[in-house]
């Protein structure tokens, strides 16, 4: 009865864990601060918000909202933009649509968790431990923060079922599908190949490229193995399979890869756009123990076809992240899931040398992998209960922000402090110059241009040929400014369309 009902209780928990430290700090929203929706990375949260505020205007083509000048733009990005769109039609918040998907997409990937290791091992607990492990776990980055370290398992999401769960929408459901792409003994179809293949470009373009590898790695462990003639394996099931979902999904990546090349804007972004993996004593703490015992584990599970998928998954997203280019990171994606399925391998191997009794190794295995999420959501609690400036606004700020959305024109280009630059978009769906430091083309030489106009000694003439050649709309100014700033906005005669206590808007597009 007890092993029957330890998945639902492994699912509990998993979403007590990602729901109560949001609940806590939205109830710390008060008189002087509102909390600006997200507990881990709100830097990228925040421009998820921005891409929904696009489809809630009713746009389809996504252009960088962070970038005074976002050219034409290109279909993508289309999960949130669609999600905005749902905002619109049913008359939500947006960070409201964005935490209901993100709790969604945490049931569905905790079903497909369950299913996936269900399919891997025959024995009920295995199946249960591996579930567990893959839902609740993490790496041992909670020890090595005694020796100073921060390592990737405190923030690298999209690795990590876990933190994908607790970070966004669609980490949780790409992940999802690229265990269900990858889930062995699942009955296939055209359709759903195809479909999987698609959504997943759409959703996590990156996880197509190691399903595509993890599927073609698998059909040549085949013809080796079983001798299996190559002309005989273009007519299996698991070689078309492969090549109607790599149909699908790179279908998708080609129109991604060509709008991109094909718009100056976005080709600016993607040079910028640099996520780097972790070293690689970074990466043995923050996968380990799982990857030492799934180094153990690797052999034994080699032997069955099930187990081949492991090895090739975890072993095709370790070598893609030496590949030297600007988002080799983004290859870590769901890598903690054929970890630890190998390492109940690894358990069950100490378990038949008599090295260690599979209960006492079960017990130390999930003491060592629960701390480092633990903290993640403790982590959350105590900046919320501090009001940390990085995820709570200040109250005159997003009143003020309020105020643009509600008077100013829709497509108004707001010049504000780079600190505050990340929330016109994602709380307004205005334009800034400068607001996140690879969402805004040429982040650097704007965040200069932000300093020169608000800090710097000008003169008038500045102001003026500045604001007529980027065609500036708002200045939303918060804080001390130049004198030559405040000397030219009386000389003009520039009265504030908003302020309070700590800032002043000024329409000047409008005038």
């Amino acid at each position: 009865m007890f092993e029957r009902r330890m998945p639902l209780l492994i699912c509990f928990i998993v979403i007590i864990l990602i729901v109560a430290p949001y609940l806590f700090a939205a109830q710390m929203t008060n008189t002087e601060s509102v909390f600006g929706g997200f507990l881990i990375n709100p830097i990228d949260g925040h421009s998820y918000l921005a891409k929904m505020q696009q489809g809630q205007q009713g746009e389809w083509r996504f252009a960088l909202p962070y970038t005074a000048e976002a050219g034409d733009g290109a279909y993508l990005f289309i999960f949130y933009i669609l999600l905005g769109h749902l905002s619109r039609l049913l008359n939500l918040p947006l960070i409201l649509t964005f935490h209901s998907f993100r709790i969604l997409g945490a049931l569905l990937l905790l079903l497909v968790l369950y299913q996936f290791n269900k399919n891997i091992f025959n024995e009920r607990r295995h199946q249960i431990l591996g579930f567990a492990i893959s839902a609740l776990g993490s790496g041992l980055g909670w020890l090595a923060i005694f020796a100073g370290i921060f390592t990737s398992d405190f923030w690298v999401a999209e690795a990590y079922p876990m933190l994908s769960m607790y970070t966004n929408p669609h980490f949780s459901i790409g992940l999802a599908l690229m265990i269900l792409a990858l889930l062995p003994g699942r009955r296939t179809s055209f359709l759903a190949e195809l479909m999987l293949g698609l959504g997943m470009g759409i959703i996590q373009p990156f996880a197509v490229v190691i399903v595509m590898i993890v599927k073609a790695g698998k059909l040549v462990a085949d013809i080796f193995e079983d001798n299996i003639p190559f002309r005989k394996i273009l007519k299996t099931d698991d070689f078309i399979s492969t090549i109607i979902f790599a149909s699908g999904g790179g279908l998708i990546l080609i129109y991604q890869y060509w709008s991109i090349l094909s718009d100056p804007v976005l080709l600016l972004w993607n040079t910028q756009n640099i996520t780097e993996s972790p070293g690689w004593a970074d990466l043995l703490i923050s996968l380990s123990p799982c990857l030492i015992l799934a180094g153990l584990g690797a052999i034994r599970a080699w032997q069955g076809k099930k187990g081949k998928t492991l090895v090739i998954w975890a072993a095709a997203s370790l070598v893609l992240v030496l590949i030297p280019w600007n988002l080799q990171r983004r290859f870590l994606t769901g890598i903690y899931v054929p970890l630890s399925g190998l390492a109940v391998y690894g358990l069950m191997e100490l378990e038949k040398t008599e090295r260690l009794s599979f209960r006492f190794g079960v017990i130390l295995l999930m003491v060592l992998v629960i701390p480092t999420n633990i903290i993640v959501m403790a982590s959350g609690i105590q900046a919320a209960a501090r009001h940390d400036p990085k995820i709570y606004l200040e109250r005159d700020i997003y009143n003020g922000l309020t105020w643009i959305k509600d008077n100013a024109d829709p497509d108004a280009l707001v010049l504000a402090d780079e600190e505050l630059g990340l929330y016109i978009p994602s709380v307004t769906g205005r334009r800034v110059i400068y607001g996140h430091p690879f969402e805004t083309v040429n982040a650097d030489l704007e965040r200069k241009f932000l300093r020169d106009f608000t800090k710097g000694k000008q003169d008038d003439h500045f102001f003026e040929e500045s604001i007529a050649e980027r065609e500036i709309d708002i200045l939303f100014l918060t804080g001390e400014i130049s004198g030559e700033l405040n000397n030219w906005i009386d000389q003009m005669g520039f009265a504030p369309d908003y302020e309070n206590e700590l800032l002043k808007i000024y329409l000047i597009g409008q005038r």
